[in-house]
């Protein structure tokens, strides 16, 4: 009797066992991976309203002012994910005349509006406070002022209107810089960084290139330039027709988590934004 259940649980190890083996991967094993086909070339910014060019004169003089230090690059040095394609750290890059002295001035609170989910630029860190790349450079550039420095998170999508309404003093944080803006009349800081859509899949989904998204789902963020650019460039917009489906989400993270949890195939998305997130997920 002893032998026999012995025998019975030797084989019900022997059974489990093989089950583990044969155990499909869990999200924790799942890689992602970036098709990087230049979708969509298009530079970062920063938008100020059409009455307040005096501000976005003494930003800009101070981020300068930040390069011809080297604090500009410090920052810089923390973000693998961004430094590569920052214009002011460009070899050929020439800065510019001040426009203003910044040692004059006045003593002022300054709001910078951001995405308040949008690493490696601008995202809360695990204390609860916000950081990121171009919270950093404003940060710094506001201490060189004598600037009191806030943060104030918009709504992507009403993201001028908030700045219309003066809840911010600018809209920073990976703003791609759009001819409707200028044409709208706000006052637009030179640009600083050179960005293009990418597609993030997971590895094992056989999406290897943008024409293999054909009638698959795909999310793209609210608000974005991204979103414009299927809507309206021409090839991209004959790329988005061939989707299965285009869903909007309110925020880069909720559409990658909407591809974790296979609600979507594929994530069009900023090529440091899907960088930083695919480097910690496949981590």
């Amino acid at each position: 009797m002893k032998r026999f259940i012995a025998l019975a649980l030797a084989l019900v190890m022997i059974f489990a066992l093989a089950a583990c083996a044969k155990a499909p991967a869990t999200k924790a094993d799942e890689k992602y991976v970036i098709i990087n086909e230049e979708l969509g070339a298009e530079e970062y910014g920063i938008a100020f309203r059409s009455d307040d060019q005096e501000t976005a004169d003494y930003i800009q003089t101070a981020v300068y002012e930040l390069v011809k230090s080297g604090k500009y690059a410090e920052i810089a040095a923390n973000y693998d994910d961004v430094k590569d394609n920052l214009k002011f750290l460009a070899e050929d890059f020439a800065i510019p005349e001040a426009k203003v002295d910044i040692t004059k001035a006045e003593k002022r609170t300054f709001t910078m509006g951001i995405d308040p989910e949008y690493p490696p630029f601008s995202y809360l860190d695990d204390n609860g406070d916000y950081t990121g790349f171009d919270v950093e450079i404003c940060r710094a550039a506001c201490e060189l002022l004598g600037w009191d420095f806030e943060v104030f998170g918009v709504n992507w999508d009403e993201k001028l209107v908030q700045l219309d309404a003066k809840e911010c003093d600018c809209v920073w944080a990976g703003m791609t810089i759009l001819d409707s803006m200028y044409e709208a009349g706000y006052v637009i800081a030179d640009p600083y960084y050179y960005n293009t859509q990418v597609v993030v899949v997971k590895e094992s989904s056989g999406i290897t290139k943008a024409a293999d998204l054909e009638g698959k789902t795909v999310a793209v963020m609210l608000g974005t330039s991204g979103e414009t650019l299927l809507a309206e460039d021409g090839d991209l917009a004959d790329l988005s027709a061939t989707f299965g489906t285009l869903t909007t989400c309110e925020s880069f993270l909720k559409c990658f988590t909407e591809l974790e949890g296979n609600a979507v195939d594929a994530v069009f998305v900023d090529l440091p934004v899907a960088t930083s997130w695919v480097n910690d997920k496949n981590s």
